[in-house]
């Protein structure tokens, strides 16, 4: 959780407050939950009025307590708060909220919201009777306060509520992408250590494996998240082990990568708009990158969003057809029943047969069918292979059923089909 010390820590909240006192004319602090002060723009404690109630100890207590009854106040609202402090100023409070926990507040004003009159006098010695403040003190000091309309102070308090919350908010951005990167260096470098050990054991060198890469883009494709990051930090380790010293090669190396990633998401169902602008302002991402381990966060980050973009398919209507499809094409060889598929998109058969009809106009069956004929055209083009070895290979353990079947399909049976692509050859 972000903390009121990283919040100030960049001192984006304190320019903040610097030109919130030249754009408007009013000053504005940092408080902790107690109340106390942790940072404040400048010409703050130049109000005369409040100079005198925290001269004494008590008076300055009391306006510690004002304070911190008005963050609570305010993160209770979940909004700014605007309240008269103890000694009838009017301010504002701006909560300063991370992942539901109060840091602090942001206290703005002590401003009157009226000309200065008797009553106001009378009303602050009233409030202030048992600090012993001089009348001709106090009637100066409130001769010089300021006076702000009401629209002033709500467009004000508006203004520093947006700003502050921003700032909050990138902050917790910023402190969850520090902690993602510690995460996946500490992953990173567990991979470097075993593939080195591997490396050392069985004298292997090398990039990384085709079957890797496969591996990695089936499970991008079927938007298995916490196995593509593991797939993914093995061939960072392998990538890092092979080119440690050339940062630009790396780079070339991972964009590639993501090239490939993205071609993977995109027949999984990912809108293919939406990927190229990933694409694109990936490649600008990239290119600021310095260091083995922005790098190796960018690929990271980069493939989140892919997967983003499949999860999205995944759950729709026609996501469920496209991964069913995909799992279909994962198991050409097996033995498979609409039941099998529909188990493997999480979903009844009855409603993947129904909603696979209407995405293809094809049953279940009637396209796992068709995608095995596919594959054994492709293989029935490698002369090596017979076609009984080719009908075991798409899952037909009866060559006769097969043949029956890609007649069916294509016209002429497996083997007038080879003849045919030879004598085409």
């Amino acid at each position: 959780m972000t903390s009121l010390d990283g919040i100030l820590a960049d001192g984006a909240l304190t320019r903040v407050l610097r030109s919130f006192k030249e754009a408007t004319g009013i000053a504005a602090r940092v408080v902790d939950p107690t109340g106390s002060t942790a940072t404040a723009s400048r010409t703050w404690e130049d109000c005369a009025f409040c100079r005198l109630v925290r001269a004494s100890q008590e008076g300055d207590s009391r306006c510690s307590e004002s304070y911190a009854y008005a963050a609570r106040q305010a993160a209770s609202l979940g909004d700014l708060y605007v309240f008269q402090c103890h000694a009838g100023l009017v301010c504002w409070a701006v909560p300063l909220v991370s992942e539901g926990a109060l840091l602090g507040a942001v206290l703005c004003g002590q401003v009157i919201m009226w000309e200065p009159d008797e009553y106001l006098v009378r009303d602050s010695m009233e409030r202030l009777r048992d600090l012993d403040i001089p009348l001709l003190h106090l009637e100066a000091a409130i001769g010089e306060l300021d006076h702000v309309s009401t629209v002033r102070v709500q467009a004000a308090a508006e203004l520093l509520f947006a700003v502050a919350s921003y700032v909050v908010r990138s902050e917790d951005l910023a402190l969850k992408q520090r902690n993602e990167i510690y995460r996946q260096q500490r992953l990173l470098g567990e991979a470097i250590q075993e593939r080195k050990r591997i490396e050392e054991q069985f004298s292997v060198r090398g990039l990384y494996s085709p079957q890797q890469e496969r591996e990695l883009l089936s499970a991008v494709r079927s938007g298995q998240r916490t196995e593509a990051k593991r797939m993914l930090n093995d061939i960072l380790a392998g990538i890092f082990l092979s080119q440690p010293d050339r940062p630009d090669i790396i780079k070339a190396r991972l964009l590639e990568l993501a090239v490939f990633l993205a071609r993977a998401a995109v027949e999984a169902g990912a809108d293919p708009e939406r990927i190229l602008g990933l694409n694109y302002q990936s490649i600008q991402d990239l290119s600021r990158c310095n260091t083995f381990e922005e790098v190796c966060f960018w690929i990271v980050r980069v493939m989140d969003e892919f997967i983003d973009a499949v999860h999205e398919t995944l759950d729709s209507p026609s996501g469920q057809v496209q991964e069913a499809i995909l799992f279909m094409r994962s198991n050409l060889s097996s033995k498979l029943a609409v039941a099998d598929i529909a188990s493997s998109v999480h979903i009844s058969p009855s409603h993947l047969s129904h909603i696979f009809k209407e995405e293809t106009g094809m049953s279940v069956m009637d396209y796992f069918t068709a995608l095995r004929i596919d594959e054994a055209k492709r293989l029935l083009a490698m002369p090596h292979l017979t076609v009984a070895q080719v009908s075991a290979a798409v899952g037909f353990q009866d060559p006769a059923h097969f043949s029956r079947s890609f007649k069916r399909m294509e016209g002429i049976s497996p083997t007038a089909y080879r003849q045919s692509m030879i004598s085409a050859g």
